[in-house]
């Protein structure tokens, strides 16, 4: 059975580029850019180094969601996944924040595609394979 790149669940947004080209040495340097500039669009966002399940890697996060990175032979998927509650929020208290992420992250939206997306899902087969289009030449890379 074939498969794509993976995308953690609850993902909100996600943006598909090509490091097909890129070796390990390059990938680093990769996702050095990709939390440069997500960090320059959104100052909120810090570095963390989670991983939502075994192929998803956050790389940064803010008090409303995590930004993350997964590869799979040669295509990276970009994404936001909102989180559910944070302890920033009343005092140090869990407070459940879903909403007001989801909301910041429509927000957001169009930049993240526009910095980060090289291409765009359109179709996935049954068998688990994705088909893709390219959306743009750019993206933070």
């Amino acid at each position: 059975m074939a498969r794509s790149v993976s995308i953690p669940s609850g993902a909100q947004e996600t943006a598909y580029q090509d490091v097909s080209e890129r070796d390990w040495d390059t990938f680093g340097w990769f996702l050095d850019n990709i939390q440069d500039y997500a960090r320059e669009l959104w100052p909120s966002f810090r570095s963390c180094d989670q991983w939502l399940g075994r192929e998803d890697h956050a790389v940064l996060e803010n008090d409303l969601c995590y930004l993350g990175v997964s590869e799979y032979c040669g295509l990276a998927s970009i994404w936001l996944v909102p989180k559910e509650y944070s302890s920033s929020w009343l005092g140090g208290r869990d407070t459940y924040i879903y909403p007001l992420a989801l909301n910041w992250i429509e927000r957001i939206a169009p930049k993240f595609h526009e910095a980060f997306g090289q291409y765009r899902r359109i179709a996935t087969f049954s068998n688990g394979e994705s088909v893709y289009e390219r959306i743009s030449s750019g993206g933070a890379s």
